[in-house]
C-alpha cells in the first residue's frame, strides 16, 4: 500500500477595501466573486466560498501543504484588484487594504462557516464590520502563558 499524505487545513479570511470605502456594489459583487473562484482555480487554489459586501471580502479556503496563508491571500487581492481595475468596473482605481482577518476553520465547522459567508449580506443588515471582527476575536482561544 501506498502511503497518502492527506491535508485539511481551512483559512476564513476576510480582507476590505481600501480604507474600507464602500465601492463594491452588488452589481460588481456579482462578478467579481465569481471571478476571484475562477482565478484561484487556475493557480491550483481552492476556494470553497466567498462572499462580502460593499466594503469587504470573506473567502474560505483549503490551504495546500506548499501554501502559506499570506500567498494565498495576497494572490487572491492581488488578481482581484488587476481585473477590477483592467475591466474598469469602478469609477477610480481600486486596491485592496494591506492587512487581512484569517481564522483556521475545523474540517467538521466547514458547512457553518459556508453558510456563514453566503449570509454576508443579511448579516451586516444588523452588524458592522467592526462588531464582526470584534465577536471573530472573542472567539479566539488565549494560551496561558
Amino acid at each position: 500500500m501506498q502511503a497518502v499524505t492527506n491535508t485539511f487545513i481551512y483559512i476564513h479570511a476576510i480582507w476590505c477595501t481600501a480604507n474600507k470605502e464602500a465601492v463594491l456594489n452588488p452589481v460588481v459583487r456579482k462578478v467579481l466573486f465569481p471571478g476571484i473562484r475562477q482565478v484561484a482555480l487556475s493557480k491550483g487554489l481552492q476556494v470553497l466560498a466567498i462572499n462580502g459586501t460593499a466594503d469587504h471580502v470573506h473567502c474560505l479556503f483549503k490551504l495546500m501543504p506548499l501554501q502559506t496563508v499570506t500567498g494565498v491571500i495576497g494572490q487572491l487581492k492581488s488578481e482581484s484588484a488587476d481585473w477590477l481595475n483592467n475591466n474598469q468596473l469602478l469609477a477610480s482605481i481600486f486596491s485592496w487594504e494591506e492587512h487581512y482577518t484569517a481564522y483556521s476553520v475545523s474540517p467538521s465547522t466547514i458547512d457553518k462557516s459556508v453558510e456563514y459567508i453566503q449570509r454576508q449580506e443579511e448579516y451586516h443588515q444588523k452588524k458592522s464590520l467592526e462588531e464582526e471582527l470584534e465577536a471573530f476575536s472573542k472567539m479566539v482561544v488565549s494560551l496561558p502563558e
